[in-house]
């Protein structure tokens, strides 16, 4: 999901990158969220809207259509169904023969059809069930936007936040109707959903940007205010994006809260902005949120089996079949620290290794 412009690299979005991943990881946890500021932030509402929001903004329309979709398809849905795939005879090596019940079963619906309309079969990699929607978002808005003229796009990239944001505050409630089923009605309201988020960034690149230069402090001050007056009237803004079942306040209010908290994190991304320049662990970990986002589940599955030796709490049966449980044999805020830095270890460890693999594997054959 990392991305940058040309030969510029923009070390304010690596940050918010970095940022974005430790939520996502965070926030599968449990209830710690550590970076929600007390509650003022609380993830469900933005962390995956960060990432649409950087999808938005990283929008090229210089490439042609076959070259964009082509390049679009084969870097998210390509690796989407081959990791569905592998998690899937992995979920029924492990509820076969080693007595789990985790993840559905392993046939051609769940294999093909469900990402679809779920993203949670296999459950392993249910965190990726978003990629599809950012898919299809990345599409039509090429579509959409690649016939403007440059000097244009200003002027249209209002235009296309305005319709955006008007069209999923219309439609996005109808969801509710939908009874909870898991269709491709489900993923079009996603879709729609996560549309304001993906043209905010496009508004920021094309038109914002260029007035976002309020110092900092006076700048914080005025966005956490304006969260505060909207959460204290507003308090029950907080919502599950993947079923988007439970909307309990004007969808209108859900996404300026969404907004401002994106545009909080972007400013604390470029204040930070210098370690990512200066850290190659860190640019690293942006270079490679999309493995972290698809893997970070496994790497819970192996910190709960490395950890089960220790303490006299360790669940067998719970760790088999609820993947929500966690085992903390000390201290569970001190654990969920050690859960979140090393799952990104573990995960980044695996993806270094199959690439190892895979380019040695190239070399052969290439020979």
């Amino acid at each position: 999901m990392a991305n940058s412009q040309a030969n510029h690299i923009d070390y304010t979005f690596k940050m918010l990158y970095i940022i974005a991943i430790i939520m996502v990881v965070d926030g599968h946890i449990g209830n710690f969220d550590y970076l929600n500021l007390n509650g003022l932030l609380r993830y469900q509402n933005y962390h995956l809207a960060l990432f649409m929001f950087t999808s938005g903004y990283f929008l090229n329309l210089n490439k042609n259509y076959q070259e964009f979709i082509a390049s679009k398809f084969t870097k998210l849905i390509v690796p989407l169904y081959i990791w569905n795939l592998i998690y899937g005879f992995l979920c029924y090596i492990l509820n076969n023969h080693f007595g789990f019940n985790l993840g559905g079963d392993f046939n051609l619906y769940n294999i093909l059809y469900a990402p679809l309309t779920d993203g949670h079969q296999f459950i392993y990699n249910m965190a990726s069930w978003f990629l599809i929607p950012l898919f299809i978002l990345q599409i039509i808005s090429f579509i959409i936007l690649k016939p403007i003229p440059s000097s244009k796009l200003s002027l249209s990239s209002i235009i296309f936040f305005i319709i955006a944001t008007t069209l999923a505050c219309f439609t996005v409630p109808l969801i509710q109707q939908n009874q909870g089923n898991r269709n491709i009605a489900l993923l079009f309201y996603r879709t729609l959903y996560f549309l304001p988020s993906f043209s905010l960034g496009f508004l920021y690149r094309h038109f914002l940007k260029k007035y976002d230069t309020l110092n900092t402090p006076l700048y914080l001050f005025i966005i956490l205010s304006l969260i505060t007056l909207l959460c204290v009237n507003f308090p029950n803004y907080n919502h599950i994006p993947a079923w988007l079942d439970a909307l309990y306040e004007p969808m209108i209010v859900i996404y300026l809260i969404s907004f401002l908290a994106i545009l909080f994190w972007l400013r604390i991304a470029k204040t930070l902005s210098f370690l990512a320049k200066e850290s190659k662990s860190l640019n690293y970990i942006s270079n490679h949120t999309f493995d972290i986002m698809m893997h970070h589940f496994v790497g819970f599955m192996l910190i709960k089996a490395m950890l089960s030796p220790f303490g006299n709490n360790f669940d067998m049966y719970a760790f088999k079949h609820n993947i929500w449980y966690y085992h903390f044999p000390i201290d569970e805020s001190l654990c969920a620290w050690l859960y979140i830095f090393i799952t990104i270890v573990i995960t980044l460890l695996i993806v270094f290794t199959i690439n190892h693999f895979y380019d040695k594997i190239k070399k052969i054959l290439s020979n």
